[in-house]
């Protein structure tokens, strides 16, 4: 257990410790403004809300169950009507007889009417609108029967009552759209021997209804819905004043037509004094939170975000950013003083990296002379040489081409001061050198073939012409065939690779792992031409670049220089 803490411990102190600073100020800003404040208001409005609900839900039950007595009583009025038509003898007796004629037809609907408004009050909107009669005789309709006919479902359950009252749904007019005109409350129509002779129901507004559910409003954006299975019969208000959004639901059944009533009455009264306390807890939390946001944004802008910058402008010169792109900042005294210390110590550092670039530069270019200097004396020997082997033999004016040559390969190595030529100059120059050498050594051919493009390269002057000038001297020399040295360029791997290949002696296994050992070990006693290149290669590029030999006994020696691919400006 001992241990598990520990490591508990050490794990959370490594946690801790890689956390940004930001991230640590909001972890000690949350508990000591914002939960403090958001749990006390949520207690608060909890117990509130707990009691408040409850007085409203009996309170509600209360309005909803008088509204509910008053429906009941209502529709027990029109049933009571109803079965006063229904008794009424003189009615029955009027529709049992037969009708002759039209004028027989105008009689019975005054003698109806005799008896049925006593027994109905008159017909007005708000109460009975009409008594529709229909028998054998005929349909007679008193008062108003708007909408749609009953249909012959409906007629059917009138009969199945067998006499009792039967509440068809609302009907809507067709001329006025979808609005509900009326109820009707039917029966089956006896005679005195109680046969069936019809059937007779009365259209009731719906706006009998309505009042009773308008005298037991609540409050404003209280509504009241009689509902039918899952039929809205009757709601009041039609239209709420306002958006109720929290709201207390009450539904209780009729005694009559499976009907029952739902009631929705808005909890914003009775919520008025849990919503003023909750107010100024939220006008306190609001106070806190915006105090914290205060601090938060202060510590923030003067400290995390210099740490932040700081650590960024030390980011970058680790990676040998040029100081001058370090950016100042204000913050905090301390670490904008820590910065400006930085950048001074960047500047010393960047001067003293330049300093040593620059004297590394001169030791180059003192060591690339001393090379050039080295190869000029041993290249001026050979070249004299042949032209002493020209006089001796030829005796011919061919000295005037050798004499051009040379002063060619004399003004290119002292006129142009810079170290980098295009590979194009190069080739043309160890063009002119083959001719000197051609004359002392006449059976063999140069030949250079190089890629698209790649003529337009940089490489240092004089790499290719110690090459050149082993293949020809120890190569070709002693020889019986014609020889032939092919110079090819072309680039692989993001990498310039010069080909120098001759089809001469070759050179011995044993020999070649001397001469690779002597370039490696950096003897430049032996193999001068081999070895001054090998050296400017590593002075001037460094790795991986380099020289790699190849040779085959009768089949002739290939060199491969590894270079850079240098464009226009010495650039990659």
């Amino acid at each position: 257990m001992k241990i598990r803490n520990i490591l508990w411990k050490f794990s959370f102190k490594r946690r801790w410790q890689r956390w940004s600073l930001p991230q640590k100020l909001v972890l000690f800003y949350l508990p000591l403004f914002v939960l403090p404040s958001m749990i006390g208001l949520s207690f608060l409005a909890n117990n509130y809300n707990a009691a408040i609900r409850e007085n409203a839900e009996a309170y509600s039950d209360t309005i909803v169950s008088l509204t509910v007595d008053k429906l009941d009583a209502a529709i027990e009025d029109y049933n009571n009507i109803s079965l006063r038509i229904l008794t009424a003898s003189e009615i029955s007796a009027i529709l049992s007889g037969s009708l002759h004629n039209q004028f027989e037809q105008i009689e019975i609907q005054r003698s109806l009417e005799k008896y049925v408004l006593p027994i109905t009050g008159g017909f007005h909107d708000d109460g009975i609108l009409g008594v529709v009669f229909t028998t054998n005789q005929g349909t007679f309709t008193l008062g108003k029967d708007w909408g749609l006919p009953l249909d012959s479902r409906h007629l059917s359950e009138i009969r199945e009552e067998n006499g009792q009252p039967y509440w068809a749904p609302l009907t809507s007019d067709s001329q006025e759209g979808a609005r509900s005109t009326g109820f009707r409350l039917g029966r089956v129509l006896k005679d005195d021997n109680f046969k069936p002779i019809g059937f007779f129901y009365l259209v009731i507004s719906p706006t009998s209804f309505q009042d009773i559910l308008s005298s037991a409003m609540a409050g404003p954006n209280t509504t009241f819905q009689l509902v039918d299975r899952q039929t809205l019969l009757a709601e009041e208000p039609s239209e709420p004043t306002e958006l109720v959004t929290d709201s207390l639901q009450s539904e209780k059944w009729l005694a009559h037509n499976e009907w029952r009533l739902v009631a929705n009455l808005p909890l914003t009264t009775l919520y008025a004094t849990v919503y003023r306390l909750s107010m100024i807890a939220v006008w306190l939390a609001g106070g806190c939170f915006i105090v914290g946001v205060i601090a938060f944004y202060l510590i923030r802008m003067d400290v995390a975000l210099p740490i932040a910058k700081l650590h960024k402008n030390m980011r970058k010169g680790l990676k040998g950013e040029h100081p001058h792109k370090l950016s100042k900042f204000k913050g905090a005294k301390e670490i904008a003083e820590l910065n400006d210390t930085f950048i001074s110590i960047m500047y010393e550092i960047h001067n003293l990296i330049e300093e040593v670039k620059k004297g590394e530069k001169r030791k180059r270019e003192a060591q690339l002379k001393g090379l050039r200097n080295q190869l000029s004396p041993h290249f001026l020997y050979n070249t004299l040489n042949s032209i002493r082997w020209m006089a001796m033999i030829r005796k011919q004016d061919h000295i005037r081409e050798v004499v051009d040559a040379l002063s060619t390969l004399l003004q290119y190595t002292i006129r142009d001061a810079d170290e980098l030529v295009t590979l194009n100059k190069e080739v043309d120059i160890m063009q002119e050198f083959v001719k000197i050498q051609q004359v002392r050594y006449q059976n063999f051919a140069f030949v250079a073939h190089l890629e698209p493009g790649i003529g337009e390269y940089k490489l240092l002057k004089f790499l290719i012409q110690p090459l050149l000038e082993n293949a020809i001297v120890h190569g070709l020399s002693s020889i019986n065939h014609a020889g032939e040295i092919r110079l090819e360029a072309q680039v692989r791997e993001d990498m310039l690779l010069l080909s120098v290949q001759d089809n001469g002696n070759g050179i011995s296994p044993e020999r070649l792992t001397q001469i690779r050992e002597d370039l490696s070990s950096g003897n430049n006693n032996k193999h001068i031409g081999l070895s001054n290149v090998k050296e400017m290669i590593d002075i001037h590029y460094g790795l991986p670049y380099g020289l790699e030999m190849t040779s085959e006994i009768g089949c002739g020696t290939t060199v491969i220089l590894k270079l850079p691919v240098l464009k226009e400006g010495g650039d990659e």
